[in-house]
């Protein structure tokens, strides 16, 4: 027997998990197979010892394209028999499309004589036809195969019930075959395990057999929830949906307040866009997401500076008042890193002139500012961090401010 190398992207283990034993009671146990091959990975283990064996669909396997192996903590260690794998296969990935890797409780054992050392091997649970039903359901396969039947013909369908879909017509199975990529779902088999009608997925002619049981019973076409276990797993995918969902509206809302205050740092929106990663559009829409947030409406530039200077006057107060920067965030709402940029700003609004150095960049970027340089130019020509050159740039609309509330006569 060869050994499968998987390709890079073969099986990608999935976020989710969920563990079989944990929903459905087995009805026995059996060897897996091609454990003889694999004792390096089998050896790191004692006998006796209790694992989780991941199934694993290795598509692209030359011996067996609807191969499932078992793997133990990462490593290959048997695999399901063959004429299982044929029904398995196609389970396991819809469950992994759908965004969880398949377990099962498995056990190390070993046979004495065959060598020194012995060998060692893996016992695995054997499920019933109805729990593997079960799963097959619930991961949508009924839905994939309707799906398959209404890209044919109605006399390819016709051809295909005809003697139940175990050896369908030679016309249909070509038909089938060539629209194979459109139903990734369903694998088919190697060329070596024969014809097209021993290649053709299990489940393609179990389904047609079921549904001909259907119509013979007069059973509705729509189906509906047959059992807890069948509850239980459409419950586990949409509980794992919502989540996704709410991940992704909380990561949207964190972006929001992102770019809110970014503008009310005295970004344009510009500059937003380019700071976050989004189009011009996209920061505008962000913007108008926040501002309706939190309740307030579009306001100028100049009313944005005046707020930050009234916050940075409010941190300076509480934190005279013995408050500790933590106590200064609750009050205002605010994160620490926040407040300690809004101390500095306000200190240096009360003196400019106790802060040299900060008052020299601001003052310079008033000149380039004066000189006509856009915001871009002069943040470049400051030469220092873009975060101490957007502090500069904000300190020189004070200075203008302020320059601009003096009284006519009192320069000197």
């Amino acid at each position: 027997m060869g050994s499968h190398t998987r390709r890079p992207g073969e099986y990608v283990r999935p976020v989710g998990r969920i563990l079989l034993d944990d929903y459905c009671q087995a009805s026995g146990e059996f060897y897996a197979s091609g454990a003889y091959y694999l004792q390096e990975s089998l050896s790191r283990f004692r006998a006796g010892q209790k694992v989780e064996a991941e199934l694993v669909p290795e598509p692209h396997n030359p011996w067996d394209a609807r191969a499932v192996a078992l793997d133990v903590e990462g490593q290959r260690a048997a695999y399901l028999p063959a004429t299982s794998a044929k029904m398995w296969h196609d389970v396991v990935r819809a469950w992994n499309s759908a965004g969880f890797a398949v377990y099962i409780g498995a056990e190390i054992n070993r046979w004495d004589g065959y060598d020194e050392g012995g060998r060692f091997g893996l016992t695995v649970p054997k499920w019933d036809w109805e729990t593997l039903l079960d799963l097959a359901e619930a991961a949508e396969l009924r839905v994939a195969w309707e799906a398959a039947m209404a890209d044919l013909t109605e006399e390819q369908r016709l051809l295909l019930r005809k003697d139940g879909g175990y050896s369908p017509d030679e016309s249909v199975l070509k038909a089938m075959w060539q629209r194979r990529p459109k139903h990734p779902m369903f694998r088919w088999g190697a060329k070596s395990d024969g014809d097209l009608t021993d290649r053709m997925p299990f489940w393609c002619g179990y389904f047609v057999r079921e549904q001909m049981r259907e119509e013979r019973e007069r059973v509705r076409f729509a189906r509906s929830v047959k059992s807890a276990l069948l509850r239980e797993f459409k419950g586990e995918i949409k509980r794992r949906r919502e989540r996704e969902r709410e991940q992704s509206r909380l990561l949207c809302q964190e972006q929001d307040e992102r770019v809110l205050r970014l503008q009310r740092e005295g970004l344009r929106v510009s500059d937003i866009a380019a700071e976050v990663g989004l189009t011009h559009k996209q920061a505008e829409n962000a913007l108008s997401r926040a501002r309706s947030a939190a309740g307030i409406t579009s306001r100028r530039q100049e009313d944005l500076q005046t707020e930050r200077r009234r916050n940075a006057a409010e941190a300076v107060r509480l934190k005279r008042s013995g408050m500790a920067r933590a106590q200064i965030a609750r009050a205002m709402g605010r994160s620490a890193d926040t407040v300690d940029e809004l101390l500095k700003d306000g200190l240096f609004y009360e003196a400019p002139e106790v802060h040299p150095e900060r008052l020299k960049l601001a003052r310079r970027c008033v000149e380039l500012r004066a000189a006509g340089l856009v915001k871009e130019e002069t943040l470049g020509r400051l030469g220092v961090s873009r975060k101490q050159a957007l502090r500069a740039f904000r300190d020189a609309s004070f200075l203008e401010a302020e320059r601009c509330e003096e009284p006519i006569g009192s320069a000197v």
